[in-house]
């Protein structure tokens, strides 16, 4: 093999290896993507959990003639817009590719 022949070869493998790094990257941005999609939403499903909670304590507390009450949950709106920002962000790099 000559010089020339093993540094196209060389050059071959190593644009392989960029593609293939390159595919991780995207997969890995698509999974992330997944993973906030799914917290956004285990996070609403808990503080839905907490709230029923909350107010069957309420109400029994109201019964028993206990003082004590509970406020509800409230998601932070701050929070929830730069989450949705994050998620929007995400979106955009997954559909550029």
């Amino acid at each position: 093999m000559t010089e020339e022949e093993m540094y196209v070869e060389q050059f071959r493998a190593w644009r392989e290896e960029m593609d293939l790094s390159l595919k991780q990257i995207e997969d890995y941005i698509e999974t992330c993507k997944k993973k906030i999609e799914l917290n956004i939403k285990q996070r609403q499903l808990q503080v839905e959990r907490v709230n029923i909670g909350v107010e069957e304590f309420n109400k029994w507390a109201e019964t028993s003639n206990v003082e004590a009450r509970m406020e509800p949950l409230v998601i932070d709106e701050e929070n929830c817009e730069e989450m949705e920002r994050l998620r929007q962000f995400i979106n955009n790099l997954v559909r550029n590719e």
